[in-house]
């Protein structure tokens, strides 16, 4: 007959070794991560300073001390440092949508949207502003900037819709995520004219203006 109490011990090392593994990875993927970043720093950076058409991925991969092989992998081109941000923008943007509170009238439920947007911009903006000074000297990369606007919108929607308990999006909630977009682009557009401003209290002011104007 087995003897139960043998077995504890073995399942504690196998639990331990599993959380060693679980550990080597997580730290491994931090690593990576933190890898990634650098490479990613020191892209932008020479973009910015020299054009994004004059750098060369061996440029990049020179500075920042990798193989070509390892950017390739990170990012794919040259575009892909560029737009790194996209897949993470825009899953933030259906989660902004959905934190709406659909009992609201619509009128506090967009400037509570328009707000969230400008916190999550502001805390994004040092990397959104180096970004925004490659792309408008570039015209296919200004295309695809409009393009992510577009797909953050319409994430915005959809998280929205999801609050609002629709399968999709409604005429009156594309709308709605249109008009709370066009109030954040022209917040941001106040907000990089007048340095040291605050990006929300800006947008609050432009959600303000259109409330007024709407009467």
């Amino acid at each position: 007959m087995g003897d139960g109490s043998k077995g504890i011990p073995a399942a504690s090392a196998a639990s331990d070794a599993t959380l060693s593994k679980t550990h080597d990875r997580v730290g491994r993927s931090a690593k990576r991560d933190e890898a990634r970043r650098k490479v990613e720093a020191v892209a932008l950076t020479l973009f910015s300073h020299r054009g994004f058409d004059e750098v060369r991925v061996e440029q990049i991969c020179a500075e920042a001390g990798i193989a070509p092989a390892t950017f390739y992998r990170y990012f794919g081109s040259k575009e892909g440092v560029v737009f790194d941000y996209e897949e993470s923008f825009l899953a933030a943007a259906a989660d902004l949508g959905a934190s709406i509170d659909p009992a609201q009238p619509i009128p506090d439920q967009l400037r509570d949207l328009a707000g969230l947007c400008a916190l999550f911009l502001q805390e994004q903006s040092e990397m959104l502003a180096m970004r925004d000074a490659i792309v408008r000297v570039h015209p296919e990369l200004l295309q695809r900037t409009f393009a992510v606007q577009r797909a953050f919108e319409d994430r915005v929607a959809s998280g929205l819709a999801s609050r609002r308990h629709e399968t999709a999006p409604s005429p009156a909630t594309l709308l709605d995520a249109a008009v709370c977009l066009v109030v954040v682009r022209l917040g941001v557009r106040a907000w990089r004219s007048q340095e040291g401003s605050s990006l929300p209290d800006l947008i609050e002011e432009t959600y303000a203006s259109l409330r007024a104007r709407l009467g």
